[in-house]
């Protein structure tokens, strides 16, 4: 190498290394600071006074924290088990059957996907509740309380766990499933010997995704729990009830660790089932009339339950008086009779607007600035580290990070408390690891001598990225937009503690009509998100058939 190739050498990785710093520091503001101001407010009183470790000792002696913590652990289990035994039911009929409506299934199974996770539980009060539909029928059943809430949970976490198990059964070798028949092995002797010895990683995924996502939600514990005490709630409850920030973050930190536990033994899980998915060949299942007739059953059965759920709140918002007067009525949606206007939804609109536009190109410019861009390891490791470190951090925690980093004084924040563009920044940050995965896989697949070609014609870097990177990514892209868009209509843990009176979101509002006992009102305000998210995928799915 001679000394011209070595001055360029350096230059690219000293200016990798200066690119990379904007990052860092993004990542360190988002997430690095609130996290570091969460663990000294987890060792200080209220008056800001170093105290060690006895907010955790307080906490320990708290039967009641106690208490939440167990009970949190309990539902999350239960909920687990339950959950991705459906889930693994369905994607099996999805994968290895010809069950009847088979397209119309893996759609329909995906709507809770598209609402709070308040929505499903105001469907459960309409059915389940003291004036249920169901429970007129039902002896001595509680609503609220654990039953409550495992319900809730199961119907939120089902389609998160359909679509992991489902890709994992896709990606299992079909020439496994022929050379076992030729072998002359039953259909039992081949589920226990292929399907699940090679989808026993994904399983494990599966769980412990759905037992995070079920230990941090906010929404379902705050509408069901009732008198029952949950570690999501008992920071909500020590905040905003009690102010009393120190056990707040005492609370946060001890959410936190089962939920990285989770999150490490998840990502171990994938990459052991990505080994099995290599080189995988998949091809159609024959049809059985036996077989499909039962998994149509089966599978179907779950999803009309999770609509019946869904579909009684779009009924409710739509009727007089619950559940005395069922003629039809508008006037739920006339959000000015309940103080609200509509200005939280358009407030909703304009804050997934930014978050997805602005969401799209940070998460995109992390990401390719992360793989392509020459610059010590240590550094581009770093910049990792910090981009999946929100994964494994519940909302609730982390909108509570943000008051302790920002609402101080001397912080240069300050000033956008409760603006949009301090929501933004949030949900930006706890959103951020799914698209920056995402972007990696996809530029990960491009062959790296775009930029070696584009360097050797004197062609600067951005302009390689412009011209050849983002078309060739477009489709990914469009994909991030759309899901920071609908994740953000449907928030509500990591925003609880941001919104301004000028931002009040519509996942909020949802949730202080239902503590008002206004559920019509609730009812109309979740109807109109659904149908909002469904538009945004329907037009998601028209633009992606277009770029194709």
């Amino acid at each position: 190498m001679n000394m011209v190739q070595l001055f360029q050498r350096n230059q690219f990785q000293l200016r990798g290394l200066l690119i990379l710093i904007l990052p860092c520091v993004f990542l360190w503001v988002g997430i690095g600071e609130p996290l570091k101001q969460l663990l000294i407010r987890s060792i200080s009183d209220n008056s800001g006074q170093y105290v060690g470790v006895q907010n955790f000792v307080d906490y320990f002696s708290n039967s009641g924290l106690v208490g939440a913590l167990l009970n949190s652990v309990f539902v999350s289990v239960v909920v687990m088990i339950a959950s991705v035994g459906i889930a693994f039911l369905v994607a099996f009929g999805l994968v290895r059957s010809q069950l009847w409506g088979k397209l119309a299934l893996q759609s329909l199974i995906q709507i809770p996907l598209f609402v709070p996770s308040i929505f499903p539980c105001l469907g459960l009060i309409y059915l389940l509740g003291g004036q249920g539909l169901i429970t007129q029928y039902l002896v001595d059943f509680e609503l609220y309380g654990p039953v409550g809430v495992i319900l809730g949970g199961i119907i939120f976490t089902l389609p998160h766990a359909v679509l992991l198990l489902t890709t994992t059964l896709r990606g299992i070798d079909s020439r496994l499933y022929q050379a076992a028949s030729s072998l002359g092995a039953s259909s039992w002797q081949q589920f226990i010997s292929i399907t699940l010895s090679n989808s026993i990683y994904g399983i494990i995924s599966a769980c412990f995704v759905v037992f995070t996502l079920t230990m941090t939600d906010f929404g379902i514990a705050k509408v069901l729990a009732g008198q029952y005490p949950m570690l999501a709630t008992e920071i909500y409850k020590q905040v905003i009830g009690q102010q009393n920030f120190s056990m707040g973050a005492t609370i946060s930190l001890v959410l936190i660790i089962p939920t990285c536990i989770a999150f490490f033994v998840d990502s171990w899980a994938r990459k052991k089932q990505a080994r099995l998915a290599n080189n995988q060949i998949f091809q159609e299942i024959p049809p059985s009339a036996s077989r499909d007739v039962l998994l149509t059953i089966l599978c179907w059965v779950p999803c009309f339950m999770l609509l019946s759920v869904i579909g009684v709140v779009v009924w409710g918002s739509l009727i007089s008086y619950w559940p005395y007067d069922f003629t039809f009525t508008w006037l739920n949606y006339d959000f000015d009779a309940f103080g609200y206007g509509w200005q939280p939804y358009w407030n909703s609109l304009i804050l997934a607007g930014i978050v997805a536009a602005f969401g799209v190109i940070i998460t995109f410019g992390v990401s390719y600035a992360s793989q392509r861009l020459p610059s010590p390891k240590i550094v581009t490791d770093f910049v990792r580290f910090l981009a999946l470190l929100p994964l494994s951090i519940p909302g609730t925690v982390l909108g509570l990070a943000y008051i302790f980093a920002f609402n101080q004084p001397d912080s240069w924040l300050n000033a956008w408390q409760g603006t949009f563009a301090f929501l933004a920044f949030n949900t930006i940050i706890h959103l951020f690891s799914v698209s920056f995965l995402t972007f990696n896989s996809t530029i990960g697949r491009l062959d790296t001598n775009y930029e070696h070609i584009g360097r050797s014609l004197s062609v600067p870097q951005w302009m390689t990225l412009c011209r050849v990177i983002v078309p060739l990514s477009k489709l990914t892209l469009l994909d991030i937009f759309f899901y920071l868009f609908v994740n953000t209509l449907t928030t509500v843990s990591a925003v609880v503690f941001l919104y301004g009176s000028n931002t009040v979101l519509a996942s909020i509002v949802i949730l202080n009509m239902d503590d008002s006992g206004n559920l019509a009102a609730a009812s109309s305000m979740g109807s109109l998100l659904l149908f909002t998210a469904l538009l945004v995928k329907f037009l998601h799915v028209f633009i992606i058939r277009v770029c194709r």
